[in-house]
Parts: structure tokens; sequence; C-alpha cells
């Protein structure tokens, strides 16, 4: 938690305490208060994830149904690539709980008290989470965590559809220390060779760039980066489709 976003946390305690918004903070502190117990960094909220999460949560309350996978049958790996999140490490916690006067704390000791539960909340390989909480019409509060690994951030939504002249924008920044990037550019996600690829060395916290397009269609791109100080290795950190074309229609 930054210190705005704990700053505002703070508000919220006092002014809007029971409010859904507030829970889903509430809910993070406790988490991260279970992991320095553990010995582990705190987990950052990422509003993406959040939505989410928020958004699982909202339809197993209104469908009254508890699972992983919703009526749908999309798992929660789906849901995040359907939100066009596609951070390679990630993981799903979900509570239901009803009558107790601190739901909060209660789903969070339940999850705790669970193996497969506790197991995700204490990963070390997790940076980062999205909560979501939604309160039933018949007062049930279902809690949705959803957790990843993640390198970076973009700072600006990743567009599914792109002017060939304009190419794609890609803009955030990394959680760690200055990285290079390399990006590639396939027309099938298992191809053995990219189409291109490009490295872009020396990239300090907050990073900007243009992926260029020669031609229309559909591409998949991937994004690495390094992960060692000589900057010589790489892993990736994210892929997502594109579409390309060059006017309104095609």
């Amino acid at each position: 938690m930054t210190f705005w976003e704990f700053f505002k946390y703070c508000i919220r305690l006092i002014f809007l305490p029971r409010s859904l918004r507030t829970m889903e903070w509430k809910m993070l502190s406790l988490v991260n208060k279970d992991r320095k117990e553990n010995g582990l960094k705190k987990l950052r909220m990422q509003e993406d994830l959040r939505i989410v999460a928020r958004e699982h949560s909202k339809d197993m309350a209104r469908k009254d149904y508890f699972e992983h996978n919703n009526t749908l049958g999309q798992t929660p790996f789906d849901r995040l690539e359907q939100a066009r999140i596609t951070d390679v490490v990630a993981g799903e916690n979900l509570a239901k709980i009803r009558g107790y006067q601190i739901p909060v704390q209660r789903a969070q000791i339940g999850l705790m008290e669970s193996p497969g539960h506790r197991a995700n909340i204490l990963k070390p390989d997790y940076n980062c989470v999205g909560i979501g909480i939604i309160k039933s019409e018949n007062q049930s509060f279902y809690f949705t965590q959803n957790f990843a690994k993640r390198e970076l951030v973009f700072t600006k939504k990743i567009k599914e559809i792109v002017n060939i002249k304009k190419g794609l924008r890609i803009k955030g920044y990394f959680f760690k220390e200055t990285k290079d990037i390399i990006y590639q550019i396939k027309n099938h996600i298992d191809d053995k060779d990219p189409l291109y690829e490009n490295l872009i060395k020396g990239v300090e916290e907050n990073f900007d760039f243009i992926v260029p397009f020669s031609e229309i269609g559909i591409y998949q791109v991937l994004i690495f980066a390094s992960t060692d100080p000589d900057r010589k290795n790489f892993h990736i950190v994210n892929k997502f489709s594109v579409k390309v074309r060059k006017g309104w229609f095609f």
C-alpha cells in the first residue's frame, strides 16, 4: 500500500467503515499482516485485478453459486485473459460468509485455516493482489482474491485493435530495478520464431514505447524482461493478442 493509498484507506475507515471498498482495503491489510508474520513481503493492490475479482464476487452473489468456475464454464485464468491480464503466475481464493459482525476478519481467518488458500496468501512469488467483495440480497458476503506475480504494470490499457500507422503504445512501470525489454511479434503464440523482435535497453522504472506493425492481421505480442544485474537472461512477463487494421473496417 503506497502512502497515498494508506491515507485514503484511513479516511475511509473513519467515514465509510462498512463500505465494500473499505472492506477490500481492510482485507489487504490483513493479508499483508499474515504475510509479514511469515517473513514475506507485502502485496500491492492492483485495480485491474480488483475489477476481475469484484466481477466474480458479483456474479456469484447474483446467481447464487460459489465456485472458481463461473456458470459460463470460465476458469479464473479465462476471466483474467478476457480482461487482457496475462501475468504468468496467478491464483485465486474465494470465501463466502454470513452472520458475522466483522466479516472481513472472519473471512481472512477462514482462508488462513484452509491449506490451499493459505498457500496462495503466503506464496513468496506473488507481489500483488486484487480483492473484490460483494454483499448479496440475503446478506451473504462473497470474497474473491486474485493474486499475481508481476514484473511490470501497464498504466495505459492495451488496445485490442490498433491502426497500422500508429502502432501499439505500451506504457507502464516496473516493480523492481532497471530492466531491458524485448518484445516479440508472432502470428501464433506457439510459433518457434517470431516475425520480428526488438530490444529496448536500460529502461528505468517507467517505460513508454511503440510496437510497430508492417501488415494488417491478428498478432501475438510477447513482452520479456531481464532477470539479472547483467541483463542477459530474459523471461516472459506478459503476452496478449492485437488486431491490426488500416482503417475503421479492415
